[in-house]
This record gives C-alpha cells, sequence and structure tokens, in this order.
C-alpha cells in the first residue's frame, strides 16, 4: 500500500482527542434523533435539541460542520422568496410632442411615425372567450401597416 511504516503506527496508536470523542457523541444523538424524525431537522432546531437534551454545548457552525462531514441533510427545504424585479423599464421620450407641448399627428413624409392599439373582443357562448386583436398604423396617410 505505500504507507511509511511510522505513518502505520502513528494511526495504530493514535488516541483520538476530546474534541473528536465530543463530536462521536453528538453524531451518534443527531443521528438517532434523525432517524427517529425522518430527516426535518435543520442546523438551528439540532443545535437546541442537543444544547438541551446532552451535556454537550454546540454552536450553529459547529453543527454544520459535523452535518456536512457526515452527509446529514434536512429533507425540508427552506420557501425560496419570490424575486424583485432588478431592471428599470426603459420609457422612451414622446416623438410626436413638440417644443411648445403640441402633439404632431401629421408628419411630412411616410413610415416617419407609427402608433399602436390593442382591442380586448369578447366571443362565444356567453362571451367567454377572448381576442386581443392589434394594429400598427403609420400617421402620415392613416393605412394600417400591419
Amino acid at each position: 500500500m505505500q504507507v511509511a511504516r511510522s505513518s502505520y503506527y502513528a494511526w495504530l496508536n493514535h488516541v483520538p482527542s476530546k474534541r473528536n470523542i465530543d463530536d462521536q457523541g453528538i453524531l451518534d444523538y443527531v443521528i438517532q434523533l434523525e432517524e427517529t424524525h425522518n430527516y426535518i431537522f435543520g442546523v438551528k432546531r439540532l443545535v437546541m435539541h442537543v444544547n438541551d437534551d446532552t451535556q454537550y454545548h454546540v454552536s450553529n457552525s459547529k453543527m454544520r460542520r459535523i452535518m456536512r462531514e457526515n452527509n446529514i441533510v434536512a429533507s425540508i427545504k427552506t420557501k425560496r422568496k419570490p424575486r424583485k424585479k432588478r431592471k428599470e423599464e426603459i420609457i422612451s421620450k414622446n416623438l410626436l410632442l413638440n417644443e411648445d407641448y403640441t402633439h404632431n399627428f401629421k408628419p411630412g413624409y411616410a413610415n416617419k411615425y407609427w402608433v399602436t392599439d390593442c382591442t380586448e373582443l369578447l366571443y362565444g357562448i356567453n362571451n367567454q372567450c377572448k381576442l386581443r386583436l392589434s394594429a400598427i398604423k403609420d400617421l402620415y396617410d392613416h393605412s394600417i401597416i400591419a
């Protein structure tokens, strides 16, 4: 196995530290508690149970380390919060507005200004179905483009 003889004997005669002994006692209690409750406890509830029911005192970070090292995961996930909209909508300036705040609905040539409108039509039995009709209009000759 290509392990040095001194390393083998150091491993063979290894005496576990107080931290390792405490961690193993905490781990045994946590596994017994999680198996009886179908792995529903997270870090905070396990810390509460360990600190109340055993002689050990653990913090959240120590419990996370023990759970991570032993692949213990709570089966109940936290609810995700809806994301907030981060991007502001861009509103372009009104191109039909003149300097004196009057509107220019009569452009000098075709395809300079287009406008659109959306209308909702009801149809079917008791008007239960909706249909949206949208038209694009050229302001020069008031023709429907699309």
